[in-house]
């Protein structure tokens, strides 16, 4: 990773240990991490307190340089970012009655819900080596701290990450400000002291009743309907399922396959995950230490179902929502009928809270040439099982992304003359140099403690996370050389997004191939590249291109991507719900990424979404907005903010 990025989310005692060692920058011996940061801390506490909306902004860097990112404290709907100049404005209109005061009164106005008393303080108990000073460079050196603070109602975690305004200054103030909430006093997660007991001692109230009887009889919702109702099993709907499990909450999640984990089992034979274990831990239950760093499918698949059963969730299988689900605005309730055992079983449920989790994508897209004539096998990339069978054949892939790249390498592997279409451009990183570049000092073996990497990456700002992100990008290009060289020599367009992976994902969803040996593949001719012009159709034996070329083909796979979760809604909820849904994915006028995990614009519906990372750690808050519902803790739906403007909405 670039020296810069580095720093920003280096482990806290190694970063100043490993930046002395690579820049030579050295943070000057009078330079107490520990004071700087609780000096910030009891400045904008006293600011807090005082209610004084000034000096809150005096607190942050100047030339709007300073970022205040928030999950559900300073509204408990909603993820906030607010940069130096709209701390203000931020603040005003989600403090409500304030927002028309004059200066005399903002000075001292209405704040919201988490300002009330409550002292900021560096988590010296949980984190020990919490605070520290990290020397990027020459010209930029910074305090960082985990925090901790609480509200009447809440216990929230954060971090801070302060800078001068000019090295040696001594004039510190924030440029990363993080707080969430982590827990609701007096309604915290069962573990420790709060564990199940699991067995009755003395006298049983029924001795023909043991543990697997109860559990069987909890499954049936006999004797009352769940709180929350999770469709789809996968790791977004199982994190969430285990989220809401140890905070007391009765879920239950719909499943259409027969299997927990056949969402990646019943997927292509050699697919395994691109990006490596560290980062892709379920809550609660780690990989082992000998898992693989690269998951195979039915390895994850199986895990998945182990961990379903551990964590004892509420799961029905081959299980299917019945379009049409209506949401009562006098009940606050959700009327969901669900099919079980594929249709024999049919129930109506009376729901709190409505959560679709089936993935960030949603039905298989197909391109819309003609295909008719076609004679051989045209499918889409997500029914392709193995390319064994096209051995000795010709096959085409249409798509250049990790599915499509992932099956043209199977299908050379297995024997068959393959072209690989590239109808535009690729970002293209190894998984050799560019995930390890990108996630060393987080994601990595013997990194920070897991609670600990995911606070690191949360707490940036998607804006700051950019700046960093180019950094680090541009060393994996360097390291990347000669890959990309030969990709390019092949006739392979790159697209240099010099922003990187990380921000491709979080703002398009795809259009990036994580290179585990296509690449090379491409580079040295095995797989052909046809590139840059569009397929006007699907001949009886092959393709036909809008330039009078064709290719003959056996098999065609369409690796052409998915809709979006909103025609996914549409199918399985209705029409109503998707058309009110607002804007998910891409990018809000905070540098948030709308809609998911949080108020959807449709009342009491949920979108729980993202890869493992986000699965994770986007679940908890996701638990905790339903569970401060559930406490009367949050506003009702019509005094919800409305959304903030979305500047590049993806769906």
């Amino acid at each position: 990773m670039a020296e810069t990025a580095k720093r920003m989310i280096a482990h806290h005692e190694e970063a100043t240990q490993d930046a002395s060692h690579t820049n030579d920058v050295k943070a000057p011996a009078s330079q107490d991490p520990v004071a700087i940061s609780q000096k910030f801390l009891d400045q904008i506490q006293a600011a807090i307190t005082a209610k004084d909306i000034d000096a809150i902004v005096g607190c942050f860097m100047d030339d709007n340089q300073g970022y205040w990112r928030d999950i559900l404290c300073i509204d408990q709907t909603d993820f906030n970012t607010l940069q130096t100049n709209d701390i203000v404005s931020g603040m005003l209109v989600l403090g409500g009655p304030c927002s028309g005061c004059g200066d005399a009164e903002r000075k001292r106005g209405t704040l919201p819900h988490l300002f009330s008393p409550a002292p900021f303080q560096i988590d010296s108990v949980t984190k020990p080596q919490s605070a520290c000073i990290v020397p990027a460079s020459e010209e930029m050196v910074w305090a960082q701290a985990f925090i901790t603070f609480e509200t009447d109602d809440i216990r929230g975690k954060g971090m801070v990450r302060l800078r001068e305004s000019k090295v040696g200054r001594g004039d510190w103030k924030a440029f990363v400000f993080f707080t969430s909430v982590d827990e609701v006093k007096g309604h915290e997660e069962f573990g420790g002291s709060r564990r199940p007991l699991g067995a009755e001692h003395g006298e049983k109230s029924d001795p023909k009743v043991n543990w697997l009887d109860r559990r069987k009889a909890s499954l049936e919702y006999k004797d009352g309907d769940p709180t929350v109702i999770i469709v789809g099993g996968g790791q977004n709907g199982l994190m969430l399922a285990a989220r809401l499990r140890m905070l007391g909450i009765n879920h239950l999640v719909i499943e259409k396959h027969g299997r927990v984990g056949d969402s990646w089992r019943k997927r292509y034979h050699s697919l395994c995950l691109h990006d490596p274990v560290h980062g892709d831990h379920l809550p609660y239950i780690p990989f082992p230490p000998g898992f693989p760093k690269f998951i195979p499918k039915d390895k994850i698949a199986n895990w998945f179902e182990s961990y379903a059963e551990s964590m004892e969730l509420n799961i029905w299988l081959n299980s299917t929502v019945e379009r049409g689900a209506k949401f009562d605005p006098q009940t606050q309730k959700w009327e969901v009928t669900v099919l079980r055992n594929n249709g024999a079983e049919k129930r109506v449920f009376h729901v709190n809270h409505l959560v679709l989790a089936s993935g960030f994508s949603g039905e298989p897209r197909l391109p819309s040439f003609p295909r008719d004539e076609f004679k051989g096998d045209a499918y889409h990339s997500s029914a392709h099982q193995s390319g064994a069978k096209y051995a000795g054949k010709k096959a085409v892939v249409v798509g250049c992304c990790n599915s499509g790249h992932d099956i043209a390498a199977d299908l050379v592997e297995n024997g068959a003359d393959t072209t690989i279409v590239q109808r535009s451009w690729t970002y293209v990183m190894s998984s050799k140099h560019g995930l390890h570049e990108l996630l060393k000092g987080v994601y990595e073996e013997n990194g920070p403690p897991l609670d600990e990497a995911d606070l690191i990456l949360t707490s940036l700002p998607t804006n700051v996370l950019a700046q960093f992100q180019t950094e680090a990008t541009k060393e994996v290009t360097r390291k990347d050389k000669d890959l990309l060289d030969g990709l390019r020599k092949a006739g392979f367009k790159l697209n240099p997004y010099p922003e990187g992976l990380f921000l491709k994902y979080f703002r398009d969803g795809g259009g990036y191939y994580i290179d585990v040996g296509a690449s090379k593949m491409i580079a040295d001719g095995k797989i052909k590249i046809k590139q840059g012009v569009e397929i006007k159709k699907l001949t009886k034996d092959g393709v036909l291109f809008e330039d009078g070329t064709e290719l003959k083909a056996d098999v065609v796979v369409m690796a052409t991507g998915y809709t979006s979760q909103r025609e996914t809604i549409r199918k399985v909820i209705s029409d109503e719900v998707a058309d009110g849904l607002g804007p998910c994915w891409g990018k809000d006028a905070q540098g948030e990424i709308p809609g998911c995990w949080r108020n959807s614009g449709v009342p009491r519906f949920y979108l729980q979404s993202g890869n493992m990372f986000q699965a994770r750690c986007y679940s908890k808050w996701l638990a905790l907005q339903i569970h401060m519902c559930e406490l009367g803790l949050t506003p009702k739906q019509a005094e919800y903010p409305k959304y903030k403007e979305v500047v590049d909405p993806r769906f």
